[in-house]
């Protein structure tokens, strides 16, 4: 199997992890065997920190093998298990894994507890597991809600925003998978409201928004991505408010008029979208508008 990593020189380990993040949803096997030649050799900084985040997301959220995690981290150097840089990261790791396998999990702040519950949740809802995942959920967002200090809500926020987005493209036909889905989605919001920048809160309404539509839902979808537009109306003046995020609130639009049934109200929102995107002056964002239009279309 060709390597994409494989044609340009050896980049350094804090470009690899950018490219990684970049390109692992198409060469997760790739970048999996990238960090596990790198392993032995990395040191105790931030860049082996965000190679073990890396790591951890893909072997369990996209290729559900947590031996492949465990090999990993057997083989970094002992080190990063008690330097600073490193220590917190692999805390995280050693408390999934211990889940995962069985084994009694070692104490950990919840914080990191819940931003490794979106690799834990994700290889339980591939394995048949998903309503213990939502179990797991209903037991943990109430104490996140309650939590004194916003980076600890945030860290659920971003498990369950990310979940929900994992599970939204994955595969239909599980109903405990979809109930999962859009737990986690309604969760997020909820905490982003409660820790998060407006553009967090106007996301996850995007974002349960898309949820809903996939599943056919279509009112519920049109209230959400209602509500992710109002969001960025109600702070026009924000440089953040700009033709990109517009344009994915539209998206969720024209989604949810999909589920509708709704065909001029789809064509109205495929218009828009469309003037949004000639409004987007980066080339790399305007890739990800013309993604967004081509999926449309094709659906």
């Amino acid at each position: 199997m060709h390597n994409p990593f494989a044609d340009a020189p050896t980049p350094s380990l804090a470009d690899f992890v950018s490219q990684g993040w970049d390109r692992h949803a198409g060469s997760a096997r790739e970048v999996a065997a990238g960090l596990q030649a790198r392993a032995s050799a990395m040191v105790a900084d931030g860049d082996a920190a965000g190679a073990i985040g890396l790591a951890e997301h893909i072997w369990l959220s996209h290729l559900n093998e947590p031996s492949g995690l465990e090999a990993f981290v057997r083989s970094l150097p002992d080190a990063l298990a008690t330097a600073e840089p490193t220590a917190a990261a692999l805390q995280r790791t050693h408390w999934v894994l211990a889940l995962l396998s069985g084994r009694t999990p070692p104490p950990t702040a919840e914080a990191l507890r819940w931003r490794g519950m979106q690799g834990l949740w994700a290889v339980w809802a591939a394995t048949g597991r998903a309503a213990q995942s939502a179990a797991m959920l209903r037991h943990e967002a109430p104490q996140a809600l309650a939590h004194p200090e916003a980076a600890a809500r945030r860290a659920l926020a971003a498990t369950c925003n990310n979940l929900a987005a994992e599970l939204q493209e994955g595969p239909r036909g599980d109903a405990e998978v979809d109930a999962l889905m859009l737990l986690a989605a309604t969760d997020a919001a909820r905490l982003w409201r409660s820790a998060g920048t407006w553009v967090h809160a106007e996301r996850a309404e995007y974002r349960l928004s898309r949820c809903h539509a996939v599943l056919g839902q279509g009112d519920q979808a049109l209230v959400h991505a209602q509500a992710c537009l109002a969001g960025i109306d109600a702070h026009a003046d924000q440089p953040e408010a700009d033709a990109f995020e517009r344009f994915f609130a539209h998206e969720a639009l024209a989604w949810a008029q999909q589920a509708r049934s709704d065909k001029a109200a789809l064509a109205a929102q495929r218009m828009r979208m469309q003037q949004l995107r000639d409004e987007v002056v980066d080339e790399g964002l305007q890739r990800w508008c013309d993604e967004a239009l081509a999926t449309l279309a094709a659906a």
